[in-house]
């Protein structure tokens, strides 16, 4: 008896291996088929070795040489938590690709890190652990061709990639950049960026405007006073305009809180590297040393990489 019951539990042993065995099969070709497609979606490029052809937009990186001096030496900037992460808008073909690894090359970045399909949830997950593992270099995340996230896409996706630029923002020696062909107010790809950089060309599609119900007029006025207070009790000093005028130019724009604190770290930023670049030329070597001052034009750069048609 023992002996059939031996046979009859070997018998079950290999009918269940044999039911088992192509779902087993198809688990495996799907995790290899996962991987291919990661391995496809993911590029791995050492910023040494990159040649970065870059014509027409010597001004725009004139513009943004507080932006790359913060990803260059972030130490400088410690006291401010501005997310790191890069929104470049252009019509196809108009360099924003090459004008974000420039940046990286500007900001003496180790490594760029391209996910050639920002729909791949694996691919995002990847890119993610490589950020976050790679403590001793400076990387930046480039995400090409956005606009092909819809909004309607599946929450995982969404969720992946907002979790993505969420982790890696913080890290002083990461930086994501985002390429997307137009600009569409209100987007997820607009709320998943603090700062927009807009080429000459690129198609705007602009929601209908609302007129902000009393009570948010007043709830983001609090915020605007809140983040310009802070900045100005930490030893930061308003040229040229009034802090009512400075909130009230704010506010004519901002549709949330997020942005306000963007706008204010934003001047933050600029403030403080002018005060660098102004004791460079005196030949100083502390650059802590002078005032931090915001003035009306750092204010209207810091609404225009903030707000679309800011």
């Amino acid at each position: 008896m023992a002996a059939l019951g031996d046979q009859i539990l070997s018998l079950a042993a290999i009918l269940e291996a044999v039911v088992l065995a192509p779902i087993l099969l198809e688990f495996l070709i799907e995790r290899r088929k996962r991987k291919h497609a990661v391995e496809l979606s993911l590029e791995v490029l050492e910023v040494k070795a990159m040649e970065v052809n870059l014509a027409g937009l010597d001004e725009l990186l004139f513009d943004i040489r507080d932006l790359i001096d913060r990803a260059r030496t972030p130490q400088a900037y410690g006291e401010l938590r501005l997310g790191n992460e890069i929104l470049i808008a252009g019509p196809p073909l108009s360099g924003k690709k090459a004008l974000a690894k420039r940046i990286a090359a500007e900001a003496s970045f180790d490594k760029v890190v391209i996910v050639h399909n920002p729909r791949n949830v694996d691919a995002l997950a990847r890119a993610r652990h490589i950020a976050m593992r790679s403590a001793s270099e400076k990387v930046m995340l480039l995400l090409p061709r956005l606009d092909l996230i819809d909004d309607r896409e599946d929450e995982e996706l969404l969720a992946e990639l907002d979790a993505l630029i969420e982790a890696t923002s913080e890290l002083s020696h990461a930086l994501v950049v985002g390429t997307t062909n137009k600009l569409v107010e209100g987007s997820e790809v607009d709320h998943l960026f603090g700062v927009t950089l807009t080429l000459p060309g690129t198609p705007v599609v602009m929601s209908p405007h609302q007129a902000l119900q009393g009570d948010v007029h007043r709830m983001l006025a609090g915020v605007a006073e809140f983040y310009l207070d802070r900045a100005l009790k930490a030893g930061y000093r308003l040229a040229d305009i009034s802090r009512d005028g400075f909130i009230a130019r704010v506010l004519i724009n901002v549709t949330n809180p997020a942005q306000i604190e963007d706008v204010v770290v934003l001047c933050q930023t600029s403030a403080i590297f002018r005060r660098r670049q102004a004791s460079k030329s005196a030949g100083g070597k502390n650059d802590k040393n002078g005032e931090l001052i915001i003035s009306q034009d750092i204010l209207e750069l810091a609404m225009r990489r903030v707000v679309i048609n800011g």
